[in-house]
């Protein structure tokens, strides 16, 4: 078909013929004040398009001119009406410029081809079950009522940049649960005025929001749980979310960046990333949030943060998180990290110690591992019994649990010294004169000192008054401080 139906105006005509011979029909007047499809309401009838002609060229498409190949270019329009496409096969190229929709656009179920929108103004687009076997680009539009492409696919890349998004009736401003796009998602620099939910959507590129702002507050900004991305999710360079945001059960090929971020800004919103799998998660705020971050039964690579990453104690949840490298920027000390795990752990549990002393290892730095372990252990002591808390001090006090042997060697040399000098000063007398040993303080008091091991001289000597109780004391010391180094000697090697 041809000629154009009877009850077209003359602004639909030139469409019509537009369209056969694939070129743009621009209605604009050149002026930008003119042409704003925000002030679009009241532009003539030389300037509007009924949807139902639009869905007329689309679903009953007229014949290409010869040597041309049809295609729906538009620039300038006002558009009236509903335009319902649902369920059609649209085997043309749609680009869009510049044009106000005065109803919504509904594409369930639809199949269509590269579909681009640039500059426009629309109130709601409806694209469930939708498949694009090319683009799907809306760039520097506005969307009052909120898009809804769940349960679509997109062949190629999906684009949704610097673009205002409003909510929908539930609050909702982008509704993409279960999407399926081919290569790269973008929604950079775009505003979104309601949550922005990608549910179970699988991601064979990148996603990026760089400089995007999710505004939902007191609520959840974003679901992305059970998302699948080949490569990395970014919510970064500039990217701002007000209110809560979900990654549970998320995986990424690549990293996850929230590098130059606001998130969790005020309390009251949480981000929780429990059960992710990432090769990397760059943990990098604008400022400290002050909400609830919840890490638990993560998995990462690398994990890059610093200084003002985390929040304060009790919004921060690590239990069951693992990495293999820990990076910072600017470098954190030992102690700074046993308060960050302290901070994620309301009660203890040893795996978040285990797991930090793991990566310090991994690095080569088994003295800072070895603090790790020991704050593991004061930790623990805390929560045992009045008996367990004395024993976990005299092990802390002798040896450092086990991890600080040098320890037992200082307390050694210093009970040796002191009995030394006074069994020196004040010897004991022989038990039997004719069989005493020659009299030596020093190994008479390293004697004392060493339990089950014998020199042959605490038993040939008789001290009396302060020499006594220094006898006992020092043999009583001496089997603290085997004791202690059995339990410590033990407790490191069954971890190594």
């Amino acid at each position: 078909m041809s000629t154009p139906p009877g009850h077209l105006s003359a602004t639909e005509i030139r469409l019509w013929e537009a369209y056969r011979r694939g070129e743009r029909l621009d209605l604009g007047t050149g002026v930008p004040a003119d042409d704003d499809p925000r002030t679009g309401a009241t532009w003539g009838p030389d300037r509007t398009i009924r949807a139902q002609v639009l869905a007329r060229l689309l679903l009953q498409p007229p014949e290409a001119e010869p040597g041309h190949t049809t295609a729906l270019r538009l620039s300038g329009a006002r558009v009236v009406g509903d335009l319902e496409l649902g369920g059609a096969r649209l085997d043309v190229y749609v680009s869009v410029i510049g044009c106000r929709f005065e109803g919504p656009i509904v594409l369930n179920v639809a199949s269509t081809r590269t579909l681009n929108l640039l500059d426009c103004v629309l109130t709601e687009i409806q694209g469930r079950n939708m498949r694009v076997d090319g683009d799907l680009s809306l760039c520097r539009c506005e969307v009052a009522g909120g898009l809804r492409i769940l349960d679509s696919r997109v062949d190629n890349d999906l684009r949704i940049d610097d673009c205002v998004v409003g909510p929908d009736r539930r609050g909702v401003a982008l509704m993409a649960n279960g999407l399926h796009v081919g290569a790269d998602s973008s929604m950079d620099r775009s505003v979104f005025r309601g949550q922005v939910s990608l549910y179970g959507g699988r991601f064979g590129g990148r996603v990026t929001l760089y400089g995007a702002s999710v505004e939902r507050p007191g609520e959840s900004a974003m679901d992305l749980g059970r998302i699948t991305v080949e490569h990395s999710l970014h919510l970064s360079a500039g990217f701002a979310a007000t209110g809560s945001i979900r990654l549970n059960d998320a995986r990424l090929g690549g990293g996850l960046v929230l590098g130059r971020a606001v998130i969790c800004a005020n309390p009251g919103e949480e981000l929780t990333m429990s059960r992710v799998v990432a090769q990397d998660l760059h943990m990098k705020p604008v400022r400290p949030p002050r909400g609830r971050i919840v890490l638990t039964d993560a998995t990462f690579g690398t994990l890059t943060d610093g200084p003002g990453s985390w929040p304060a104690r009790g919004d921060l949840v690590l239990a069951g998180t693992r990495y293999t490298t820990l990076r910072a920027e600017p470098a954190l000390t030992v102690r700074q990290r046993v308060d960050w795990v302290e901070r994620g752990t309301a009660e203890y549990t040893p795996q978040p110690y285990d797991q930090l002393a793991a990566a310090y290892r991994a690095a080569g730095e088994d003295e800072q591992a070895r603090t790790v372990l020991l704050a593991k252990q004061r930790r623990r002591r805390a929560g045992l019994g009045p008996a367990g808390r004395l024993w976990g001090h005299v092990q802390d006090v002798a040896i450092g649990y086990g991890y600080r042997p040098a320890r037992a060697v200082g307390w050694l040399v210093t009970l040796v010294a002191i009995g030394t000098a006074v069994f020196a000063a004040d010897p004991p007398a022989p038990l039997k004169a004719d069989e005493a040993p020659h009299w030596n303080p020093f190994w008479y008091t390293l004697d004392l000192l060493l339990p089950v091991v014998t020199l042959g001289q605490d038993g040939a000597w008789k001290p009396t008054g302060l020499g006594q109780w220094l006898a006992y004391s020092l043999i009583l010391l001496g089997w603290i401080l085997a004791g202690a180094a059995a339990a410590g000697a033990t407790r490191v090697l069954n971890r190594g």
